[in-house]
């Protein structure tokens, strides 16, 4: 058992270096906004003014511990430095609003005035951030802890310069200009990390949440985002400094590329688990994580948080080369005694572990594991068809059962020509429109989103499955017009989506869209950082069936629970489904706010149907 006891910065620095064995747990509670809390400010009272940041996250850490101050609060400060719009949230992070450059012509006015005139240190929040820092030292904070900031990584600020669903196009369709997007990208973050270590900083965490192969295939990672991820390392080493990585969610396929890419810290969710990461790539780099920050942090108890640190003690820091952390930011609602287990739990585990000691973890199970409590169910799950569909069961053997099944085949495997052939074969055989659409495509499409919730397939799979199933769209149309099946855009069935505010990650949201609109539907997308009051509007104006409400963070769930309050307000309760989802939804807490809960897309898409159903 060790004896000596170390200060957080010696503590931190063992287990980053994996050069020793550090004296017990490290721990980086990320007390970012949650810290602001602690200062009794709002987070957008002090975004620009760093001194007063730095006291709030000070007080912060005098109040729970930890071994890791950390300045600012997000990955926006290049984007922003670019020219986006952020709506600073009193009770969160900042929100993007407006994207710099979501056209070609903005893109290249921006490149231009930016060679012209060069990077801006003014633009943003750099300064403050800079100003926050210094404070921690001033303080005598770098003697004892080891100082840290976000910044967004080349790819994810080039994503947020133009857009989601542009920036998706565009490595389709135009990879050399997605490329020239993200090397402005990549020479901000240069310029913002050097601004960094000036200030102080010991470490630069890059966040590049766009990289997770639940976004991205593992090739097209290695194409746009992990050289330019080397070159970014490259430099943060060249001016003398440490760079961390953090990826979210499903990492595993690209876990040796992180290793390799010059970072010295891997942090994120780590699905499907941190153990599995340890063994893949722990002998390489240090790791960061990966408590899960809802499901646990914010809705679990004291004794599961526990619970949770004692089982990632074992499975991952049992020799070392690891800190404890949340795999995202944590919200500002986290529960104070939840944080003060976080924090004395890791303190109470000393090297080297003594495993017995920590009692029976069997029934504990790390986030991104099956059976862990916040894994979310698929909705297709017990879907006969889907499954007969993927797994190439049929037992229907009729022609038109067949047509059917090879349209849903033709959209997984991306075959415009073959759905066209096929959609033309089954009006000879007699089949309707209507049920090519929704027997044959719409299966396909249902077929892929399982495959993608399992990790078998990814976003951009589902962008070129929507691609082909458009193909049968101008043989379809006409016909279903002409017999009045209500195939125009004023007689489809309406759903009002959105981002609701104080969020800003809306892929998942873009997903539900996509299969709402494989589905027939007509979808009102209001984008990100949606009011209530917008959602209500918008199902007025546009007669809708449904609200569909994507909900990333738990401080924007009163948002949420307020749509349903305004419309019982309005005597408008049972005249829209409200349906929510995210990463911060569930069923309990949907049931709470008076919404249905959508696990994901395809349960989204049956939510609807089912309330056409019940009113028809």
């Amino acid at each position: 058992m060790s004896t000596s006891k170390m200060t957080s910065r010696e503590r931190v620095l063992a287990a980053v270096t994996m050069q020793g064995l550090p004296d017990q747990l490290p721990v980086t509670p990320l007390l970012m906004t949650r810290g602001i809390r602690e200062g009794g400010v709002k987070v957008n009272e002090v975004l620009l003014d760093g001194v007063a940041m730095a006291k709030a996250k000070i007080k912060a850490h005098q109040k729970f511990g930890g071994d890791v101050l950390l300045a600012g609060t997000d990955l926006f400060t290049p984007v922003e430095n670019l020219g986006a719009v952020l709506d600073y949230l009193p009770y969160a992070q900042p929100s993007l609003v407006t994207h710099p450059a979501p056209t070609k012509e903005a893109f290249y006015r921006l490149k231009g005035n930016y060679l012209s005139k060069g990077f801006d240190p003014e633009k943003g929040r750099l300064r403050a951030i800079q100003e926050e820092i210094r404070t921690f030292i001033k303080e005598g904070w770098k003697d004892t802890h080891a100082l840290a900031t976000p910044v967004g990584g080349p790819i994810t600020t080039a994503q947020l310069v133009t857009g989601t669903d542009e920036f998706f196009s565009y490595l389709a369709d135009d990879p050399d200009y997605a490329k020239e997007v993200i090397e402005l990208s990549l020479d901000v973050c240069k310029n913002i990390c050097r601004m960094m270590f000036e200030a102080g900083i010991d470490v630069c965490n890059i966040l590049d949440p766009f990289c997770s192969s639940d976004v991205l295939p593992p090739e097209i990672y290695r194409e746009f985002g992990l050289p330019y991820q080397k070159r970014l390392f490259e430099y943060i080493q060249e001016i003398g400094g440490i760079g961390f990585t953090h990826i979210c969610t499903f990492t595993q396929p690209i876990w040796s590329d992180i290793a390799s890419n010059g970072c010295i810290n891997f942090n994120g969710d780590m699905y499907p688990g941190a153990n599995l990461t340890k063994r893949a790539i722990g002998d390489k780099i240090s790791l960061m994580g990966t408590l899960s920050p809802y499901s646990t942090l914010t809705h679990g108890t004291p004794e599961d948080v526990a619970k949770e640190v004692k089982k990632l003690a074992v499975e991952v820091g049992y020799n070392g080369g690891f800190i404890c952390m949340p795999g995202c930011d944590i919200d500002w609602t986290v529960p104070e005694e939840n944080m003060r287990a976080l924090i004395d739990t890791c303190a109470s585990i000393k090297y080297p572990i003594d495993i017995e000691a920590l009692g029976d973890l069997s029934d504990v199970y790390l986030a991104g594991q099956p059976k862990h409590s916040g894994m979310r169910k698929i909705s297709t799950e017990n879907d006969q068809q889907v499954r007969m569909g993927i797994n190439k069961t049929q037992t229907q053997k009729t022609p038109e059962a067949e047509i059917l099944f090879k349209l849903a085949d033709a959209i997984t495997e991306y075959d415009g020509d073959k759905v066209v052939e096929l959609t033309n074969k089954g009006l000879e055989l007699g089949i309707t429109p209507q049920q090519i659409i929704f027997d044959g495509l719409s299966l396909g499409m249902k077929m892929v989103g399982d495959l993608y919730e399992r990790n078998e397939r990814f976003i951009t799979d589902m962008l070129k499955s929507a691609k082909t199933m458009e193909k049968a769209m101008p043989i379809l149309i006409p016909l279903l017009e002409a017999s009045g099946a209500g195939a125009g855009e004023g007689n489809k069935e309406t759903v009002v989506m959105g981002l609701i505010r104080g969020n800003t990650q809306d892929i998942g949201k873009n997903l539900v869209v996509l299969m709402l609109k494989a589905n027939g539907f007509k979808v009102i997308d209001l984008g990100k950082n949606v009011t209530p009051e917008q959602f209500i509007e918008a199902a007025e104006a546009n007669n809708a069936v449904a609200i569909g409400i994507s909900v990333m963070t738990n401080s924007s769930v009163n948002y949420a629970e307020k749509v349903t309050k305004m419309l019982n307000e309005q005597g408008k309760s049972d005249k829209y489904l409200v349906m929510t989802g995210g990463a911060a939804m569930n069923e309990k807490i949907a049931e709470q706010i008076g919404t249905k809960y959508g696990s994901d897309a395809n349960a989204a898409v049956s939510l609807v149907r089912n309330r056409i159903a019940a009113t028809a």
